[in-house]
């Protein structure tokens, strides 16, 4: 099979593990949702909108209907710079931060699985091979 057959495999098993582990214990958002919420937790619980666009490579109108969406579900609430009104940002609600730690537990487990067996000199070969190549796209 050739790369990029492969690597659009790994990304449909990454969404469907996530899925699947998402409907277990009973989270009901989407991939793309959970990608987007997940930077949002790495990033302290709040966000730059703009930084999301550059993050998830998305354009800014995908961006901002996923932000719409996880806001009218009450998982975001978006709002506007004190320091410059033309920065828009996100920052997670209770609602979100009661599924914090399952959905980081999740993402870990997946990450965990899909790299499990390989050796630590393999997957750093991996990653940087995989960044080249993200990087050739750009």
């Amino acid at each position: 099979m050739d790369t990029l057959s492969s690597l659009g495999i790994i990304h449909e098993r990454i969404n469907k593990e996530l899925q699947n582990a998402l409907k277990d214990v009973g989270i009901k958002v989407s991939c793309g949702h959970i990608w987007l919420l997940t930077l949002v937790y790495q990033n302290g619980g709040f966000i730059e909108i703009r930084e999301l666009v550059r993050t998830l490579e998305k354009k800014k109108t995908t961006v901002s209907e996923m932000v719409s969406t996880l806001e009218r579900n009450g998982y975001l609430k978006k709002y506007q710079s004190v320091e410059d009104k033309r920065i828009f940002c996100v920052k997670t609600t209770p609602k979100a931060d009661q599924m914090k730690d399952e959905i980081l537990r999740i993402v870990e487990s997946i990450s965990k699985k899909i790299t499990m067996d390989i050796s630590g000199e393999d997957l750093a070969l991996t990653e940087k091979t995989i960044e080249k190549m993200a990087h050739n796209l750009k």
